[in-house]
């Protein structure tokens, strides 16, 4: 594919060569703000999508004016101006991730160009119609978001590298290596968001079985298949009877299959095929049913990060204490969703360990809630540039 026939998605119908790389917007402008709160509302109606309904409730004016007020008293002694254009390269495991990065850049004043992979499904679809149709109604916001549908043509991602001032990389990891090899202006800032693994840590003495409970815990998982880097993939348990925690699977388990969250044919054969591969070479015990498979480990050591396939697969671990999670975690882990445990002590474990993973550490139900923080990256801070006049 050459340039002249890249597709975008929207603008329908601009040209490579019309792309705006020189009028920007001041953070938090009315404009965007009305955009935003409008795309909020509607995707709120569409509750046949229920990651469309979360990004239109993290869309919503409160919490963008929660974020407007937060940043300007931050920089309140600076000057903050949008740093140019920047080009976000979306990830093909969670549909509405590009939405986020898009929405923190063009609140902060950027040009947008998003890149989307040519694999599509209802809900892309529907997104992006919604934001076509909204975006229509505030023309001063016409120059300002591009979104280009294509595959892996590196004559594509060198183009838009070289014209951005700002470059975001959604994982995974061979996404990452293959885009830094084609080089940026000098001047360009880079974001890269690599495959990251996350845990839930409970401690089921102090927690109540219930259906609140396991709504929030499914949450955590089974929204995007366990895919998400935020998505928990390990249990550990702090020390508890064996009969609460036998109680603890099976409830889990008959949640679920109430729920009954639906595969693939091939995704059923690649969760499969990958729990016999763990099996196999690392001796561990499975327990299955239709829905779940938890393969329980006897230590932390033997969790494999890359073979994990998500799809309803859970490694259970038992360890002594929130500080031996903390010690085994690498740059790798990302989320902790812990529940039964008290902050002071977390807050006291994290300070004593200074783990080399976990950048976020939330309550269970909360693990796909977005932030401006992210990765222990300041998105909206990141994004902007950030002016200081000492005369």
């Amino acid at each position: 594919m050459i340039l002249s026939e890249i597709e975008f998605v929207i603008p329908k119908g601009v040209k490579f060569n019309e792309i705006n790389t020189g009028e920007f917007l001041n953070p938090f402008d009315n404009e965007v703000l009305g955009f935003l709160d409008s795309l909020s509302k509607e995707l709120l109606k569409l509750k046949e999508y229920n990651e469309l309904v979360a990004l239109g409730f993290w869309l919503r004016k409160s919490n963008i004016e929660k974020m407007k007020k937060d940043f300007f008293k931050k920089y309140e002694n600076n000057i903050v101006l949008p740093r140019g254009v920047a080009f976000h390269i979306a990830p093909s495991n969670v549909d509405t991730i590009f939405v986020y990065s898009f929405v923190l850049s063009m609140l902060v004043g950027n040009v947008n160009i998003l890149r989307i992979g040519q694999k599509t499904n209802e809900q892309i679809l529907t997104l992006i119609k919604k934001i076509e149709e909204v975006l229509n109604k505030y023309p001063k916001l016409k120059n300002k978001l591009y979104i280009a549908r294509y595959g892996y043509e590196e004559e594509i991602n060198e183009f838009f590298s070289s014209i951005c001032d700002l470059r975001i990389i959604w994982g995974g990891d061979e996404t990452v290596n293959t885009i830094r090899k084609i080089p940026l202006k000098p001047t360009a800032l880079e974001l890269t968001f690599a495959d990251k693994f996350s845990f839930a840590l409970l401690d089921l003495n102090n927690i109540e079985l219930n259906e609140q409970f396991f709504e929030k815990l499914y949450r955590d998982s089974f929204t995007f298949l366990q895919q998400a880097c935020s998505s928990v993939r390990a249990i550990c348990f702090l020390p508890v009877d064996k009969d609460k925690k036998k109680e603890f699977w099976q409830k889990f388990e008959e949640f679920i299959q109430r729920k009954n969250p639906r595969l693939e044919d091939k995704e059923g054969i690649t969760r499969f095929n990958a729990v016999v591969s763990m099996a196999i070479e690392e001796k561990i015990k499975v327990y299955h049913s239709k829905f779940l498979y938890v393969v329980k480990v006897g230590s932390l050591d033997v969790i494999d990060r890359v073979k994990h396939p998500g799809l309803g697969v859970f490694y259970d671990i038992d360890i002594d204490s929130i500080e031996e999670l903390l010690k085994f975690s690498t740059k790798k882990e990302q989320t902790l969703s812990l529940a039964g445990i008290k902050k002071e002590e977390l807050v006291k474990a994290i300070k004593n360990v200074k783990p080399k993973g976990f950048d976020r550490y939330v309550n269970v139900g909360d693990a796909m809630n977005f932030s401006e923080v992210w990765d222990g990256f300041d998105l909206l801070s990141s994004l902007s540039r950030i002016i200081d006049v000492d005369i």
